[in-house]
């Protein structure tokens, strides 16, 4: 079962959405090593602008793959399949890297640390990269719920909720930012709708857009929007005002906007061809693509360690280079750790 949910468009999806993702904090991180607004800065940014989408990208993978299945979840099979592996992962990675950071800074291992470095992890004190497991097990522990609704509302309901989470995380946090109004900035403080809606929408997102068809029209527009919402992600902040954290933000509408189109994308002009071995292949890949995000940053670690970052030659190469490099290296250590008996799966 595996193996059908990564083939085809939706695994190609979900490769590219972690290469992207991966450039991503490629470009986070020469940012703040260098100067706000220098040359190297501002080519890092529009970087960091162009790949934003990737994070809203992989909860709608997540989601397009978990409500797809046929049965609705039982809550206790949804808690052992989805919510307590997503915490063992998120519990294992952050303790093996903060083990790792210890020792790099000198220290040495003894079960004491590594006791405490789990506790750490349990505890929420993590890597910087794995903040996305946490609204990813909140989302598994209401799944049975999401399921079940997915499973039996009509395509106008799911376009309502879809258009609630729309408004309420992306457009009116925007509206307010430029019409400050006391009533709404307290409706949205009171109803705080947008913490309920905002990455959950993204999850029913994928589901929608994979199990429904879209006609030709629609298709066209959600390309044209998807555009714009680029557009205004890069120009937002210099032409518009309101600052980077508002236009870049992972539910700012020109973010969501530019996920939603290259999901259409994919499914409907960039989707894996039927041979058989093409297919295969994006598989093999999709099947350990986030084990390659949660694997990448010992690479980053490790560059850093030889000095080479993304300021070590022209960023605009350099971004694209070291995230082909640092990919295909996590791609060598999460595949074989995939293969570990019972525990691969886990990992990766």
């Amino acid at each position: 079962m595996a193996g059908e949910r990564n083939s085809g468009w939706p695994g190609f999806f979900r490769v590219f959405a972690v290469f992207a993702a991966l450039m991503l904090l490629l470009a986070q991180s020469g940012q703040d090593v260098t100067a706000v607004s220098s040359g190297d800065w501002q080519v890092l940014s529009i970087y960091e602008g162009l790949t934003r989408w990737s994070v809203p990208a992989l909860f709608m993978v997540w989601g397009m793959y978990a409500l797809e299945g046929g049965n609705k979840s039982a809550l206790g099979g949804t808690l052992l399949t989805l919510a307590l592996p997503a915490f063992c992962m998120l519990v294992f990675w952050g303790a093996l890297y903060a083990v790792v950071s210890h020792l790099l800074e000198g220290g040495a291992l003894t079960l004491g640390g590594v006791w405490s470095a789990l506790v750490s992890a349990a505890q929420g004190d993590t890597y910087f990269h794995l903040w996305i497991l946490y609204p990813l097990i909140g989302l598994y522990l209401v799944h049975p719920l999401l399921q079940r609704f997915a499973s039996s509302a009509s395509r106008g309901e799911i376009l309502y909720i879809l258009g609630l989470a729309f408004l309420f995380a992306g457009v009116l946090p925007l509206w307010a930012a430029f019409h400050p109004n006391q009533v709404l900035t307290a409706l949205l403080e009171r109803f705080q709708v947008h913490m309920v809606l905002g990455y959950m929408g993204y999850y029913l997102a994928g589901w929608y857009l994979r199990h429904f068809t879209i006609g030709r029209i629609p298709e066209f527009l959600i390309y044209i929007l998807g555009i714009l919402g680029m557009v205004l992600t890069l120009a937002g902040p210099s032409l518009i005002g309101g600052g980077r954290e508002l236009w870049y933000s992972y539910t700012a509408p020109g973010v969501a906007l530019t996920a939603a189109a290259l999901c259409t994308l994919f499914r409907y002009v960039l989707g894996v061809s039927e041979e058989r071995s093409r297919r295969q292949r994006v598989s093999g890949v999709a099947k350990i693509s986030f084990g390659i995000y949660l694997v990448h940053v010992f690479f980053l670690i490790l560059l850093r360690h030889f000095g080479i970052t993304a300021l070590s030659f022209v960023p605009a190469l350099s971004v694209p280079v070291l995230s082909a490099a640092v990919f295909l290296g996590s791609f060598t250590v999460a595949w074989p750790l995939s293969k570990l008996p019972l525990a691969g799966k886990y990992l990766t």
